[in-house]
This record gives C-alpha cells, sequence and structure tokens, in this order.
C-alpha cells in the first residue's frame, strides 16, 4: 500500500483533479455525452498525473533542499528516479494515444501539449531561469478545457477558450501565495520565485494586479454562457471574498494572508468550473 500511494502522491492527485475538473467541465458545456466523462476523466487523469510525475522526477533535486517537499517520494528516496520517469511517460502517453482513439486528435494534442508545456517549458526551461517562470509556464493549465471542449465537439468552443484564459490568469496569483509562505525554501533552493527576487511587496503587487485581470475575464466568461444566471449566483459571493483576501494581502503582505489567499483560490475555480457546468444544463 505504501507504494501505491507514493505512486499516487507523484501524479499531485490536488492539482490535478483540478485539471481534470476544468476537462469536464468543458466538455459537458459543450454538448458531450455523458458516457464520455468517466473515460475522459480517467485519460485526462493519465496525461495530467504523468506530466505532475515527470516534474517530481526533473525537480527532484530542488524538492530534497526545501524542507515542503522534501519527503516527497523521490527526494526521500522512496521511490527512484528511473521508476518514476517510467511512470511517468508511460502515463501520459498511453492516455494521449489512447484519447486520440477514443475522442479525437484534437482532444489527444491539447492533452499533449498540456503535458509538455508543464514538462519542458515550465519545469525544464522556465523555473530555474526566471521569477516570470509561473506566468509563462502557467499555459499548461489552459489546455484541459480545451480538451474538454474538442472531446464533446471536435473544437474549441468559445466557452472553453474563455475558460483556458481565466485559469491562465488564475495560476499567478494562486502560485505566488504559496511562494510567499514558501520564500525560504525556494530561496535555500535557490529557485528565482518572485518573492526571493523582487520581495514580498511586490509579489502582492503582482497577484493584485493578476487577480484584478482574473476577475475581468470571469465577468467575460459570463458572456459566453448560455444561461450565467447560475454561474453569478455560485460565484459572485466568492469572487468578492478573492478580491478581499487580495485587498487584505495588498495592505499587509505577508505569510499569513498569502496562504489565506492561497487556500481560497482554488476552491474558487472549482467553484467557477461548477456554475460553468450549470449555466449550461441548467435552463
Amino acid at each position: 500500500m505504501g507504494v501505491a500511494r507514493d505512486m499516487v502522491a507523484l501524479t499531485k492527485p490536488k492539482i490535478t483533479l483540478l485539471n481534470v475538473a476544468a476537462a469536464l467541465a468543458c466538455y459537458v458545456a459543450s454538448g458531450g455525452s455523458p458516457t464520455g466523462i468517466p473515460l475522459l476523466g480517467a485519460l485526462g487523469y493519465g496525461a495530467a498525473g504523468g506530466s505532475s510525475v515527470l516534474n517530481n522526477v526533473v525537480d527532484s533535486d530542488v524538492d530534497g533542499m526545501m524542507r515542503r517537499t522534501a519527503r516527497r517520494p523521490i527526494p526521500s528516496g522512496r521511490v527512484s528516479r528511473r521508476t518514476a520517469l517510467i511512470l511517468g511517460a508511460a502515463l501520459t502517453s498511453v492516455s494521449v494515444l489512447l484519447a486520440s482513439i477514443v475522442f479525437n486528435p484534437l482532444t489527444a494534442a491539447a492533452m499533449l501539449l498540456g503535458a509538455l508545456s508543464y514538462v519542458l517549458l515550465y519545469t525544464l526551461y522556465l523555473k530555474r531561469r526566471t521569477d516570470l517562470n509561473i506566468v509563462i509556464g502557467g499555459i499548461a493549465g489552459s489546455f484541459p478545457p480545451l480538451a474538454g471542449a474538442a472531446a464533446a465537439s471536435g473544437t474549441f468552443t468559445p466557452v472553453s477558450i474563455a475558460v483556458a484564459a481565466l485559469i491562465f490568469l488564475w495560476t499567478p496569483g494562486h502560485f505566488w501565495s504559496l511562494a510567499i509562505r514558501a520564500s525560504e525554501d525556494y530561496r535555500s533552493a535557490g529557485l528565482p520565485m518572485m518573492p526571493v527576487t523582487r520581495g514580498v511587496r511586490a509579489t502582492a503587487l503582482a497577484i493584485a494586479a493578476s487577480n484584478a485581470l482574473l476577475i475581468v475575464c470571469w465577468l467575460g466568461l459570463t458572456a459566453v454562457l448560455e444561461n450565467p444566471v447560475p454561474f453569478l449566483l455560485l460565484t459572485s459571493v466568492p469572487t468578492a471574498l478573492l478580491s478581499l483576501e487580495t485587498v487584505r494581502l495588498l495592505r499587509r503582505p505577508d505569510a499569513s494572508n498569502a496562504w489565506r489567499s492561497f487556500k481560497l483560490s482554488s476552491p474558487w475555480l472549482l467553484l467557477v468550473l461548477i456554475g460553468t457546468v450549470l449555466s449550461s444544463t441548467v435552463r
């Protein structure tokens, strides 16, 4: 059971399930058949989870330098880099191949681009080179909603494009909030995360700017939803809370407020995805 638990942990279930939720939300919003939901969920988890395993392989050296990540399966020695490399490559490649057969090539291409942008663009190229790593590398999270729409309709729908843009804008604020709390870890590992290179106050300003654009995109999403009323009913209060937490962090940029912002951002995104589904199914 311990080995199985470590293998699952390598797929980073929390963030991978959020990616799957984005794909499924846009699949349903694009008119996908209910019978395809479990297949898309499984293949989406395989592709995104496999890329997370590969991320663990590449980052195993710096993970071992940080208190927050030192107990992960690879740096702790419970799983070898070779085993993880095989697992990650197999999960990603098999999932993408099956997606091209079960759904269509566009779905597979979106899954593959999401995996490649996470592993190659973000992890291998940007993460250790620039403090804008998560701004550019965050594009990886934009591909699951596109994959979901492609699986349902064979194309990228306006809703899926709007959700992809929203996730792209959500990503910097989410991870910069975590980076403020874990800034000493990143400093000890020599990673150029923004709180390390530019300071906490500048990072709080960047989060505020990113979240302001995010809220504009949230409003824009309502314009392409079939029935925006359920979406607004479900997400307006959480969006107001996200705005308040952003202002709180801007006024007092510290680890405590950054953590509050970080803990709120994932549930907010999940509610946006649920609202997107409701707006396409509730008449």
